[in-house]
């Protein structure tokens, strides 16, 4: 219920960006007249707000809920117990896809009444808005459909997480492709915008049909699934150090399907940026691909994949056990934090090598230069790894203050609020200033801890324009507040998660 009530709650973002939309538009067209101000409103929301809001917020979100609830009673028992009652499985599997749809439903109606009411609250038209969010929101019954067929693989809490993930990148992926029934496709072709709104409804009915094949299948795997008790908690023989340091990296690293999950989910990411580097080569060629380089080594698309991991790598070991377990052993609670940390920040390094990697050697294939790509793979490749490690530590602190799907959610909100909605207001913010973009965008994101808008910023300094070669590097450090903000929330986060989970009850 309280997950329902903060979907519904988020669900009211597009009278944010309503408002943004008013005075921006009104800034710039000051004479605007109201019908020509909601054509524009209406038309932004549908292209770019509501797009964006769904593929990269609600789509993760109601994968990982669903996955993951079912994963933690599934691991729990509480699956097996409810079937030994008098209960068919497929009673209890369209008792889940009620919960989907009633996710998918609040979210549709949160989008719509929410930009609806704030569109009326400035005297515009809100019937197209309406029409085009109501069918945007369809995409998500299309998520649940996909979310169902995962469904018996998810075993553990955890795992649920993870699958929820992969749905998620492999959505991303799949968007590139042109099959309209695949949600992330259907985002951007449901709709289109003349004079007024015109609904596909080749792309409506090919969504609904992907959802009822997809549930049907999913059904069909979980009635023929053999439910087994998950396995007791088992813990390798860990040959621990004096201080316990090298067992705990050893286990919690290189043994952990959570560390295997997270480096092949970023390595496919860089796939998704395959395409801007093609888009700019073909309109600027290797001085276009240098310059896309650098904007896809910002990596936006990987917080969501870094705080999750952040958020499930100490509060799941409290939740099933692990730590007592553990601490049971010659070893302390700073040893287990520090070990911890030391192996995700090694898997987020991995996996930041994979990313710049694939991205750096399809650069070359594009007859980007030798010496200087290899140059910005190395040097904007360490900053997306500062940047991502700000992010794991963000999730650490999340971790340290609340547990379970209350803290998968609310790390969701933050990828997206710092990936996406506070670098678009910054920016927007800065370009309405009097002096330069870069400089005016320096200067306002230094209070923000926004790891993503600070990459902006000093990528933006080596990388003006798409038509001219990169600058020197020593540009970055024209930006050290910028740099240091890289770094020093990290510090901050990580002491307080600290600080907290030593007085933490890890009952």
């Amino acid at each position: 219920m309280r997950h329902r009530l903060a979907l519904f709650l988020l669900s009211l973002f597009p009278a944010v960006a309503v408002e943004i939309d008013v005075h921006r538009f009104t800034a710039h067209y000051p004479s605007v007249s109201p019908e020509k101000l909601g054509y524009l409103i209406t038309a932004d929301l549908l292209s770019k707000w509501l797009p964006n809001f769904l593929k990269f917020l609600l789509v993760p979100l109601i994968l990982i809920l669903l996955l993951s609830r079912f994963g933690s009673d599934f691991e729990r028992g509480n699956v097996i117990l409810l079937l030994s009652k008098p209960l068919t499985r497929r009673r209890y599997f369209l008792g889940r896809v009620l919960e989907g749809l009633k996710l998918a439903l609040i979210s549709a109606l949160g989008v719509a009444l929410s930009g609806a009411l704030a569109m009326l609250a400035h005297g515009l038209e809100v019937r197209d808005y309406i029409i085009g969010s109501l069918a945007l929101s369809l995409s998500l019954v299309g998520v649940v459909g996909i979310a169902l067929l995962l469904l018996p693989l998810a075993t553990s809490r955890d795992s649920g997480i993870f699958l929820g993930l992969g749905a998620f990148v492999v959505l991303l992926i799949l968007g590139k492709f042109d099959y309209s029934f695949i949600p992330t496709v259907y985002i951007e072709r449901a709709v289109s915008i003349g004079e007024s709104v015109f609904v596909s409804h080749e792309a409506v009915g090919g969504l609904l049909a992907l959802s009822v094949g997809l549930s049907l299948a999913g059904m069909e795997l979980f009635r023929r699934r053999e439910l087994r008790s998950p396995e007791s908690l088992s813990v390798p023989g860990f040959s621990f150090t004096p201080r316990g340091l090298y067992g705990v990296f050893l286990g919690l690293s290189i043994q952990s399907r959570r560390f295997m999950a997270f480096v092949a989910l970023t390595a496919l990411m860089a796939f998704l940026n395959k395409a801007t580097l093609d888009k700019y080569h073909s309109l600027y060629g290797p001085t276009g691909v240098l310059n896309a380089l650098i904007s896809t080594l910002g990596g936006v698309f990987l917080p969501f994949v870094v705080i999750p991991l952040g958020v499930v790598s100490i509060g799941s070991a409290i939740e099933n056990g692990t730590v007592r377990v553990l601490l049971s052993k010659p070893l302390r609670r700073g040893d287990f934090f520090l070990g911890t940390l030391l192996s995700d920040v090694f898997a987020v390094f991995i996996g930041t090598a994979f990313y710049a990697v694939v991205l750096v050697a399809y650069a070359l294939r594009l007859g980007a230069p030798l010496s200087k790509t290899l140059e910005l793979g190395l040097v904007f490749g360490s900053l997306l790894f500062l940047s991502l490690v700000q992010y794991l530590a963000l999730g650490y602190l999340l971790s340290a203050f609340m547990r379970g799907r209350k803290a998968l959610f609310v790390s969701l909100v933050l990828a997206f609020l710092l990936s996406f909605a506070v670098p678009i207001a910054v920016i927007a913010a800065s370009n309405s200033a009097g002096e330069s973009l870069v400089d005016a965008l320096a200067k306002n994101s230094l209070p923000v801890p926004s790891p993503n808008l600070h990459y902006t910023v000093l990528g933006m300094a080596v990388s003006p324009r798409r038509d001219l070669p990169p600058k020197s590097f020593s540009e970055i450090l024209s930006y050290p507040g910028n740099l240091a903000m890289l770094v020093i929330p990290t510090v901050v986060y990580l002491t307080i998660a600290w600080l907290k989970f030593r007085k933490a009850d890890l009952r």
